[in-house]
C-alpha cells in the first residue's frame, strides 16, 4: 500500500478533514482580525496526532487501524485539546500580539530590555534594544555602554537618554535576574 492509498483510508480522512478545518478556521480568524489560537492549534495537533498514531499501527505490523479508530480518535481529541490549549498559552505569554511599534522615545529611564542588536557599544546608538508595553506596544530604542560591549539579547536597564545623540545609556543587568513581564520587560 502507498502512502496516499494509506491517507485515503477512511480512518485516515477524518484526521485529514481536521487538518483542512484547522486550516480554514485560522484563515478565517485571520481575516476577520481575530488572534484565537487555540482551536485551529487543537485542530492540526489532532490531525497529526491520529494520522502518527494510525500510522504506527500500521507500519509496526498491528494490522489494520480500523478497528482501534475509536481509541485513536479519543486519545487524538485529547492531545489535540492539550496541545492546542498548550501552545495558545505559550503564543500569549511569550510571543504576544504587537498593536504598535514606537522608536527612540525619551523618558523610558529605568525601564528593563533586551538588547535585539548584535552588540552595543560605547558609542551614542550604536545598539538597539526593545521592550513590549502592557498594551501590546514594541518599543525600540537606540542603546550605548559606558564601557565594554553589551552582546545580543543581554537584559539591561535604561538610563539616562543622551538627546543629542538620541541614545540610552544601557547599564547591564546580572544575568540571574528575574524579570516580569508585566512590569515592561522583555
Amino acid at each position: 500500500m502507498s502512502y496516499l492509498d494509506f491517507l485515503a483510508e477512511w480512518y485516515n480522512l477524518v484526521f485529514l478533514a481536521a487538518g483542512a478545518l484547522a486550516l480554514v478556521v485560522a484563515a478565517g480568524n485571520r481575516l476577520r482580525g481575530r488572534s484565537s489560537l487555540a482551536l485551529p492549534a487543537g485542530l492540526l495537533v489532532a490531525a497529526v496526532t491520529g494520522l502518527t498514531w494510525n500510522g504506527a499501527i500500521h507500519d509496526l505490523g498491528g494490522g489494520s487501524p480500523a478497528p482501534r479508530f475509536p481509541l485513536v480518535v479519543v486519545v487524538a481529541a485529547a492531545v489535540g485539546v492539550l496541545g492546542g490549549r498548550t501552545l495558545a498559552l505559550v503564543r500569549d505569554r511569550f510571543f504576544r500580539p504587537i498593536t504598535a511599534v514606537c522608536f527612540n522615545r525619551p523618558g523610558y529611564e529605568g525601564v528593563e530590555a533586551r538588547v535585539v542588536s548584535r552588540d552595543a557599544g560605547p558609542e551614542p546608538g550604536s545598539g538597539r534594544a526593545q521592550w513590549q508595553d502592557t498594551d501590546g506596544v514594541l518599543n525600540i530604542v537606540h542603546i550605548h555602554t559606558a564601557g565594554s560591549e553589551i552582546g545580543f539579547g543581554r537584559h539591561v536597564r535604561l538610563g539616562s537618554f543622551d538627546e543629542r545623540a538620541e541614545s540610552y545609556l544601557a547599564i547591564p543587568l546580572p544575568r540571574r535576574a528575574v524579570r516580569r513581564r508585566d512590569a515592561g520587560t522583555v
